[in-house]
């Protein structure tokens, strides 16, 4: 949410998804006022399509950033736990 204006003037969609409910999605991002989109997968379908694997001997959901170009390409692949650092190489990336 911090650093959407940096992403959003280089021409970047964000889009955030991860295992929580829809409705868990709307109290999160009403509660953190997040300007970008939030996808519910529930059933792990994507996680499972983008190979995200779990951290912390499995307790933890795995937290990765893709970057695609406008053709739809996978451009960079970033996993970590920490958010900061998501940001910082993902802005790097583009």
């Amino acid at each position: 949410r911090d650093s959407f204006e940096e992403f959003s003037e280089s021409g970047v969609t964000v889009i955030g998804i991860s295992s929580d409910s829809i409705k868990s999605h709307q109290k999160f991002a009403s509660k953190y006022k997040l300007p970008f989109t939030l996808l519910s997968d529930a059933k792990g379908k994507a996680k499972k399509l983008f190979g995200v694997s779990s951290s912390l001997l499995g307790l933890l959901p795995g937290r990765e950033t893709f970057v695609f170009n406008k053709e739809g390409k996978l451009t960079f692949k970033f996993k970590s736990m920490g958010a900061d650092a998501h940001i910082e190489k993902a802005l790097k990336h583009i």
